[in-house]
Parts: C-alpha cells; structure tokens; sequence
C-alpha cells in the first residue's frame, strides 16, 4: 500500500479556545465591498511592485503590453510586480484587478521601483469592461512612493460577487481497508467498528453514519481503472450513498498517475487523461454520483504536480471528447486556476491561527471573483479544507513523524470557524476514515463519536448561513 503525506503547509498549530470560534462563527459574513481596476504601470527601472492599501486585491490578471521581451509581470498574491525589464528601457504592463474591502476612504497605492528612474502608474475604473475610465494618473523618479485614489471614483456601479449553488459539505474517503488491515502495528487507532471498503452492508453503514453527520458527499480516492481494486470499491461507495440518500465523487491520486502506478516515475498525461475520461464515463451517470449543474464533479490531488501546460492539453482533450466534468484542483496562489474549475487545499493543519485565516481568506476571495475579471467567465468554485489533527508518528516510512495534537476539538472547530468565517463555497472534511495519518473524524477508540457531533453541529452553521437551500443539482 502507498500512503503520501498530503500536508502541504508546514507551521506549529496555535489552537483558539472552542467558545471564542463558536462566538467568530456566528459573526460571518459572505458580502466583500467590491470594485474593478485596471492599473497600467510605465517603467523604466528594471522591476517594480504596486500594492494597496485601503483595499484588498483579491484577483488579478496581467500582461505585458510592450517593452524587452525579457519583460514579465506576477500572476498571483496580493502584490503586483514588474520584473526582468531591462533598466534603463521603457517597459508597460496591463493589471486588470478586483478589489476586496473598498471602503469609502482612500486607496493608497505604494510604488516601489528597483532604480530611481522615470515610472508612471495609471488607474482606470473597469465598471464597464468594454471601456475603462481614466481616474487618476501618477509619475515618479523615485525609488518608492506613495498615491491615493478617492475610491468613490472606482467603486460604482457595486459590483456583485456571484453566489456558487447550494453550500455542500463533503469529507475525503479511502477504500483501502479489508479485515486484516485493522491487525496493521502502524495503526493508532482504529474504529469502533471494524469494517471492509468491500463489503455492502459494512460501507452502506459507513454512510449512514456520514449523512446523519451533515456529510452530503464523499470524495473517494481513486487511483486508476488498471489498479484492480478502484473499480468494485467506487461502485460500493457509489451504491452506498445512494442507499444514504447522499453522493459520492472521486478524486485524482495524481502523484501516481502514470503507467506502473509508482510515485517514483514521473506523471504522465496521458494517464491522467484516461483516468478523468473513465471517472466520467464509469459513474458519472451513476444516480449518486456528484454532480453540479449536470456536470460530473472530481477533485484532483497534488494537481502542480502536473504543468500548467499538461493540464491545459488535458482538459482540452477532454471538452473536445465530449465530456464535461468540473474538475477541482489541489493547489494555492497557482496559475491553474484559469484551466480548472475550482481550487481547494488537501489540508492546512499546520497552518497557525493567524496566517490561516489570513492564507484562508485571500484564497477565498481570489477564487471566488476571478470570474468578474472577465465578461462570461465561469464562476469558480472555492472549497475550504478542514482536519481534526495530524500524526503520522506511527507509519515507518515517514522519517520526520509530524503531530498535530488534536486538542479535544478544538483544532477541528477552529478550522471550520476559519472555512465559514472566509466565505466557502463548500467544505471538504479530511478525512472521514484516514487512519494511517489519523485524520479521520468516523467513531473511534480513541475519540468515540466527538468528531462526529461536531461535523453535525458545524455543518449546520454552515448550511444555515447559506443564501440558497436549493438541492444538489442533477
């Protein structure tokens, strides 16, 4: 058996205490004071960097539009950069950007250029795409400085962000456990109920138990049609969320896509290809297979682990073969986004209080305005991941054992504090039965059914602060 270690992030967990996130929870709030901005920088300094102050930039696309072809300009984060021009040549760049937090204040752009040299920074407002307005216009010969933008001039008409369907709770699901596994020396800890991902009435249990949880939806780990074993345990989750009156939908072990199904060989397109054509053709039109707007959804694991470019051909394969799923990747502040459908992180346990919601919230906003940078773009789809804890400290391959201690739920509630709190669209849980990296929430001897009673209690307030309560949809 293959186990990755799926944590991406690596910073000590500072824990807040069950009663101050239960108090942040109820104060949530989904509306961003929007604006669009289109903001032209001239240069001639080798590299320059624009931020803001007085707002927020939540998404940005850029080009250059003249000067050495050496010249590039940022793709992601929150600062806006220029670099690679050649000094002393005149170079323009393109940043058309959506603004979070607009107040009725000022906004203070800070200029920062590498050489004290001629630079000019030009703000147009983008109310109408079609035809930016000249608000203000800035030059300067200094190394840094600073300018403001009454922001009456770019915030109106307000801009709307688009609200993604019904709210869904969904929790990672793994396959991969048969009678003798429970006898493993690795495991922990292991269910009050041991079970087989192979026996029907054992997983048709297992999802009874996940729907009374607040669970609408299982993301099962898939690793190709050729492993054998994929097949027969997907069509068990398959026929048990059906029988629980809930879905399932399978995600991408990507870092083992390819011909041998080895981690050491490199991923090869191709796989993934006929991996995703199969996900669609096997269960997509299985009555419980998650589906969003008639669209098969599957979520993609360690997604750069594949180019940007690969991912392109990919999904163009795809859309010209016929199929159609939406496909969510694994990745953050990753110029992926243009090519798939929604973004979400495996876990971010590690992740301390502060830079979590911080990390939480500008990836919520990037993703979930991105469609308002350009006229007919698809709304993405913002999934938040939450995780009781972590502690592979028992698995002899991981060299450095890493533990998050659980901290009687107060890990777990601080996450779904942040999810909700920042704007998600949707909620992954990892995991429901993860035990070689115990992250998982189903009964256990160690945590009884706590983890079970807090996913119904936070689901709840999730799908309570919704503004639709339509169903899936079909």
């Amino acid at each position: 058996m293959v186990i990755s270690v799926r944590i991406q992030a690596a910073c000590a967990a500072s824990i807040v205490a069950v009663s101050a996130v239960v108090a942040i929870a109820q104060q949530t709030t989904t509306e961003e004071s929007l604006a669009r901005v289109r903001l032209v920088v001239t240069t001639r300094a080798g590299g320059v960097t624009v931020s803001a102050r007085g707002a927020t930039v939540a998404s940005y696309i850029a080009a250059v539009n003249s000067g050495p072809a050496s010249t590039t300009v940022s793709r992601t984060g929150r600062v806006l950069q220029v670099s690679r021009n050649v000094a002393g040549q005149s170079a323009e760049a393109q940043f058309d950007v959506v603004l979070a937090d607009v107040t009725n204040a000022a906004i203070v752009w800070d200029v920062a250029a590498d050489t004290a040299t001629d630079t000019q920074l030009s703000v147009y407002a983008l109310n109408d795409p079609a035809r930016p307005t000249l608000v203000d216009r800035f030059t300067t010969s200094d190394r840094s400085a600073q300018f403001t933008t009454r922001a009456s001039l770019v915030g109106a008409p307000a801009l709307k962000m688009t609200h993604f369907g019904p709210r869904l709770v969904l929790a990672h699901y793994y396959p991969w456990y048969l009678p003798d596994t429970w006898r493993d020396p690795q495991l922990s800890d292991q269910p009050l109920r041991l079970y087989s991902t192979e026996a029907q009435s054992d997983i048709t249990s297992e999802a009874v138990m996940a729907r009374a949880a607040g669970i609408d939806a299982w993301v099962v780990s898939w690793q190709g049609f050729e492993s054998g074993f994929n097949d027969r345990r997907m069509r068990v989750a398959l026929d048990a969320a059906q029988a629980a009156g809930m879905r399932a939908c399978a995600y991408t072990e990507t870092y083992v896509a390819n011909p041998t199904l080895d981690a050491a060989h490199p991923i090869d397109p191709r796989s993934l290809f006929n991996w995703l054509a199969d996900l669609v053709d096997l269960y997509g039109s299985h009555p419980a297979y998650l589906r969003v707007g008639g669209r098969p959804v599957i979520f993609t694991y360690a997604a750069t682990l594949l180019p940007a470019a690969d991912w392109v051909e990919v999904m163009a394969r795809l859309r010209s073969s016929g199929r159609n799923p939406l496909i969510i990747g694994d990745f953050s502040r990753s110029t992926l986004l243009e090519a798939f459908d929604g973004e979400y992180q495996y876990s971010n346990v590690f992740s301390s209080a502060g830079v979590l919601t911080d990390f939480v919230r500008g990836e919520s906003l990037r993703v979930r305005t991105f469609d308002l940078l350009r006229p007919g773009d698809r709304r993405r789809v913002w999934v938040a991941s939450v995780t009781p804890g972590f502690d592979d400290s028992h698995l002899v391959d991981r060299k450095t054992p890493r533990i998050v201690e659980r901290r009687n739920a107060a890990v777990y509630d601080e996450q779904w504090s942040n999810a909700i709190e920042t704007g998600a669209d949707w909620i992954v849980v990892t995991s429901w039965n993860e035990w070689w990296e115990n992250t998982e929430i189903e009964p256990g001897e160690r945590y009884g059914r706590l983890y079970l009673d807090r996913t119904r209690h936070w689901s709840d307030v999730f799908k309570a602060s919704s503004r639709t309560r339509e169903p899936i949809r079909r």
